[in-house]
């Protein structure tokens, strides 16, 4: 699979919508993990139980 830079010099290369549409699945893919990541670590931000001593 090539990478973010190696699709957009193929299409700044070549012009072609095929080799922009690659680029643009890369980066959008590239872009979801990162959301993914992030939402993660909100989901587990305050998720631990507290105890205060009173039962």
């Amino acid at each position: 699979m090539t990478d973010e830079k190696d699709a957009w010099n193929s299409f700044f290369r070549s012009g072609s919508v095929l080799d922009y549409l690659q680029y643009k699945s890369i980066e959008n893919a590239k872009h979801s993990g990162e959301l993914k990541e992030d939402l993660n670590e909100i989901q587990d931000q305050g998720t631990g139980t507290q105890n205060t001593g009173h039962q």
